[in-house]
């Protein structure tokens, strides 16, 4: 059985995602950019639908917890 996939967050950019899905990787939780922006050839799309980030649902409660805790420590 394959593993679902669970929005975490949308972004207006590309970089905070990066930065985000480097924070999880860092902290072992797997994730996965998506983002309708033609390979990056149109990086002005990302401001209409955003760049998604998505987790594998057993990760999802543990992956918005590490997200959540660095939002409120700032």
């Amino acid at each position: 059985m394959a593993d679902t996939l669970k929005l975490i967050r949308t972004f207006n950019s590309r970089i905070e995602a990066e930065l985000v899905k480097s924070f999880l990787d860092a902290n072992g939780i797997k994730s996965i950019i998506m983002s309708d922006d033609a390979g990056e050839m149109y990086p002005s799309t990302q401001l209409y639908w955003g760049v998604r980030l998505f987790v594998k649902e057993k990760d999802f409660e543990a992956a918005f917890n590490l997200i959540d805790s660095q939002i409120t420590e700032t």
